[in-house]
């Protein structure tokens, strides 16, 4: 009997347990397409998979800086004078606790390819970052308007190592300005961890991917770092909250199909109605732009246009990064927008030639909202700016509105100046609430409350102009609301 030796023994467990650790449990994104360019957003994990919801909990305590009183959790809560403490259960770790998905280091790499074509293109090799969650991302330039691609992401533990993870995917580009083009897109809101509808994930998501979108919008609170037993209080729970929720394979699936444009909102930037320099526990509201840059890779400036063709244009709206803080509300006019983006707004609206504008928003513009709310322009804090931008977007014609955050499903028209807004609703059923659909006001179009979904928007040309049909779904898919829009040139 021939014995390998302890040696060779050693250095075979080695690079098994290595060999483990190049992953791709949370997937990938495809953000910011536009007619010739796209950002691959990558990240390595330690598992091939998020760890199941089965899996142990943290113990999470905050406590008084000043006092040292613990101080219980709330949903929907801040701690702004509180330091956290995190201990794990007996043999576990931020990488062994329900749906977690550790990163780990290594290289990725991103091939791609026109889909009629044979010839793979390839980026070189970059390694992951471990101060940014073990991420990287990869901008594809020089790509061909209109046309569909393939793409390959690949990750290996180091340099001339064998590729052990591989991820497929494809997105479309956006025509050119001046092309007749038809164009499908779709938008959704709020998904919380706590509430979802499927165990892989959320439904909302196979069927927006049924509709084959050419790209979709998630307008805000794509995490809840306020919610449930784990709140955020730091930058891990923080990173791991994204880990545990882009690793659901009805996101991964998703995402690696379309190409997105992600906007942030309070939740997913630090807790409730949260302005500039506010903090939680350990987390601040400036680390917590920064995870949300690292988690989504979003174009710079926040705020962003991007044309689809002759007849559609679509503008993202930043309502985070620039409003007023607690301190200057009481004493100056409150604002969400500022004036630097207010301007850009207003020259880019006018610079536009598109037959339909579309507007999205991570917050209301137009309403109405709940009395005891004031985090939006449908609420009495922001009355000033608020008038003043929708008397701006009432100036141009064939433009609508798509907001998220409200977590009911709306159409409505605001009273002086005429401007339509459509509410997506919240992603999951048992998420939806906020509004009784027994008590429409007199500006609601349309009112759903109890039930989430999404939006979509379908521009078709038609000669001589084009049609831009705007759809409220349910979670399903099932159209419940339909309003066409055409303009002939």
């Amino acid at each position: 009997m021939r014995f390998t030796p302890i040696r060779a023994l050693v250095g075979i467990f080695a690079a098994l347990l290595t060999s483990a650790f190049a992953h791709q449990a949370t997937g990938i994104k495809l953000t910011e397409p536009t007619a010739d360019s796209i950002t691959v957003w990558t990240r390595i994990t330690r598992d091939a998979q998020r760890v199941s919801d089965e899996g142990p909990l943290p113990s999470t305590k905050l406590f008084d800086r000043t006092s040292g009183q613990e101080i219980p959790f709330k949903d929907n809560a801040t701690y702004i004078n509180a330091r956290a403490e995190i201990t794990f259960p007996p043999g576990a770790d931020m990488g062994s606790i329900r749906g977690a998905a550790l990163g780990a280091g290594g290289q990725t790499r991103v091939r791609y390819r026109a889909a009629d074509q044979s010839v793979w293109a390839s980026t070189p090799w970059r390694d992951v970052d471990p101060a940014r969650d073990f991420t990287a991302t990869f901008a594809l330039s020089g790509l061909a308007a209109a046309t569909r691609y393939e793409i390959v992401v690949e990750a290996r533990q180091r340099v001339e190592a064998a590729v052990l993870s591989t991820t497929h995917g494809g997105f479309v580009t956006a025509p050119g300005e001046k092309t007749e083009a038809a164009a499908r897109f779709t938008v959704m809101s709020c998904q919380e961890y706590g509430e979802r509808d499927r165990p892989d994930g959320f439904a909302i998501y196979p069927a927006m991917l049924a509709l084959g979108p050419d790209f979709f919008v998630n307008t805000g609170d794509a995490v809840y770092y306020d919610h449930g037993p784990v709140h955020a209080v730091n930058a891990d729970l923080a990173r791991y909250h994204w880990a545990r929720m882009y690793g659901f394979p009805t996101l991964r699936d998703f995402h690696r199909q379309v190409g997105s444009f992600f906007m942030k909102d309070d939740h997913d930037t630090l807790t409730n109605d949260s302005h500039p320099d506010d903090r939680s526990g350990d987390l601040t509201f400036t680390a917590g732009l920064r995870i949300f840059r690292e988690q989504t890779a979003p174009a710079e400036p926040p705020y962003r246009t991007q044309r689809w063709g002759r007849h559609l244009q679509v503008w993202f709206l930043e309502g985070r990064d620039f409003r007023s803080t607690a301190e200057e509300d009481r004493t100056q006019t409150p604002g969400i927008l500022g004036a630097k983006q207010l301007a850009w707004l207003e020259a880019t609206l006018a610079a536009s030639d598109a037959t339909f504008r579309v507007v999205i928003t991570p917050t209301p513009i137009v309403g109405p909202d709940r009395d005891n709310k004031d985090d939006n322009y449908a609420n009495k804090g922001y009355i000033i700016e608020g008038a003043k931008v929708r008397a701006l977007l009432a100036r141009f014609s064939n433009l609508t509105v798509v907001t998220g955050d409200r977590h009911w499903q709306y159409v409505s028209r605001d009273k002086t100046t005429g401007i339509e807004e459509w509410s997506v609703g919240a992603a999951t059923d048992t998420h939806a609430g906020g509004w009784n659909e027994k008590t429409p006001r007199p500006e609601h179009r349309f009112l759903r409350t109890g039930h989430g979904g999404f939006f979509s928007g379908e521009v078709k040309p038609a000669a001589p102009g084009a049609t831009l049909a705007l759809r409220l779904h349910a979670t399903d898919g099932t159209v419940v609301f339909e309003s066409v829009k055409s303009s002939a040139r």
